[in-house]
């Protein structure tokens, strides 16, 4: 039968299961992409409000409004033509007929599938999490339950010293609250830091009040119908009346499970570089992918998987790298920095280290054996030139000066090597605008300052990590 001028110019349906931070990247990428001109785009998510940051979720507790978390409002996806369900978790998928179906009986019919739903908090199997005072730390449900208890809280028990049981013992701390953080591995932040900068971190902690116990392992919950303390495997007691469970996190595959798509055995939905799964009308982005041989649990690389599908499904070639492993951020006031291979565990590589206990700042970057790349770092206590140094480590730059005057205080060459980076240079990785596309804009706009190049281009408007690049790039455009 031949097909009607209107079904003909009929958009395909296009639907994305899960709102959580990856999944709105995906859809400012729907936007910027102009997809709306193929697909149309329904949302589903789980939570009782829009995406929020949930990078930022502590500072939920200075202002107590989930509404300053978010990252649009409802309308923002009405006025681009999204569709937006909340509180509505979709519970089956059926590849043959193509449709998914929610736990309020909802059916959506899709042409192309995408799952962004995330990862949920490991919690360890142990006695006793049952008892009245235990909470996880993961959604801003779980800070409504905590924050409920912190009036008759006294004592505080973190298990978990990765960067969110860190920042929940911030939280607690700055309610007055008595906080011991128990960690199993030999120090804190064991993904991210090596052993000497996590040692000046936790020393900077301890003098701001908070408690910490490594290589602890937690047997069980102590108490009869309240929490009473924590059991650790030595027989050691520690008496508490809240625990928050922070132990890291657990890829949310099992909608795909019952899909029958193909789940890493370590878990997460395993995709190809395009983010597509063993099914060829459904991807994966996110802490739910399996990619490239892990999970990756920070925001850079999520969104850069987001940039990637929203681009193929609009039919511009991009593919996965991985390459935008970087975090900036603070641990009670203390300037945490990595990126690339912070640890020196991919390839072989030799550190160079800057430290001064003393002042708290430790600085390493891990170079090429040969001595000409850069291939990652941790910056602690002082971060200056951190923009710097993930721009000659993402864009393989090869390197002009001894590698000890990366780090040096007396002649940090950090303050960009811009004029090295060549026009294709990605500058804004979370928007993936180049050097070129900057430079451009600036001298055609006559662009004066960072806000006008970040309306312009996108660039710096994500994690910001690249504004200090993109002003020096402004000053030395504008000296010529």
């Amino acid at each position: 039968m031949k097909r009607t001028t209107a079904e003909v110019n009929k958009n395909l349906k296009l639907v994305l299961i899960g709102n959580g931070m990856t999944g709105f990247k995906f859809c400012e990428k729907y936007i910027k992409y102009r997809l709306n001109k193929k697909y149309d785009l329904t949302v589903f998510g789980e939570e009782n409000l829009p995406a929020y940051d949930r990078i930022n979720l502590t500072k939920f507790f200075e202002h107590d409004s989930p509404d300053k978390l978010c990252l649009a409002p409802a309308s923002w996806y009405a006025q681009n033509k999204i569709k937006l369900i909340i509180e509505d978790q979709i519970v089956e998928i059926n590849r043959e007929e193509k449709y998914v179906k929610s736990l309020s009986g909802r059916i959506e019919k899709y042409d192309k599938l995408i799952f962004a739903t995330g990862s949920k908090a490991f919690v360890p199997p142990l006695s006793g999490l049952h008892l009245k005072g235990v909470f996880v730390y993961r959604t801003v449900a779980d800070l409504h339950q905590i924050k409920a208890e912190i009036p008759t809280t006294k004592k505080a028990i973190v298990i978990g010293g990765g960067i969110l049981g860190l920042e929940a013992a911030r939280a607690l701390l700055n309610f007055g609250i008595s906080v011991t953080v128990i960690e199993a591995a030999p120090h804190i932040m064991s993904r991210q830091l090596d052993q000497e900068a996590a040692g000046i971190l936790r020393h900077n902690l301890e003098e701001m009040g908070l408690s910490v116990l490594t290589a602890s392992q937690t047997r069980g919950i102590v108490g009869k119908t309240d929490v009473e303390g924590v059991e650790l495997t030595s027989g050691e007691i520690i008496p508490t009346n809240m625990i928050v469970i922070s132990a890291g996190i657990r890829p949310r595959d099992e909608l795909a499970k019952a899909g029958d798509l193909n789940v890493n055995e370590r878990g997460g939905i395993s995709v190809d570089e395009y983010t597509q799964t063993s099914d060829k009308n459904i991807y994966a982005i996110g802490e739910c992918a399996f990619s490239l041989g892990k999970i990756w649990g920070l925001a850079a690389p999520c969104f850069e998987m987001a940039d990637v599908l929203a681009a193929r499904l609009a039919n511009i070639f991009k593919a996965f790298s991985g390459n935008s492993m970087f975090s900036k951020l603070k641990i009670m006031e203390v300037k945490v920095a990595f990126f690339g291979d912070s640890l020196g565990e991919t390839q072989e590589c030799f550190p160079v280290i800057y430290k001064d206990e003393q002042r708290g700042i430790y600085r390493r970057v891990n170079i090429s054996l040969d001595g000409r790349y850069l291939l990652g770092g941790i910056l602690l206590g002082d971060i200056s030139g951190f923009s710097a140094l993930l721009q000659l480590c993402r864009n393989k730059t090869k390197l002009k000066m001894p590698a000890e005057s990366l780090i040096s205080e007396d002649s940090f060459a950090g303050q960009t090597i811009i004029s090295d980076l060549p026009d294709t240079a990605t500058i804004c990785i979370c928007e993936q605008v180049s050097k070129g596309a900057i430079t451009e804009a600036i001298k055609t706009e006559k662009l004066t300052r960072l806000d006008q190049v970040n309306a312009s281009t996108g660039a710096g408007t994500g994690c910001e990590s690249c504004a200090c690049v993109i002003e020096e790039l402004l000053d030395e455009l504008l000296k010529h």
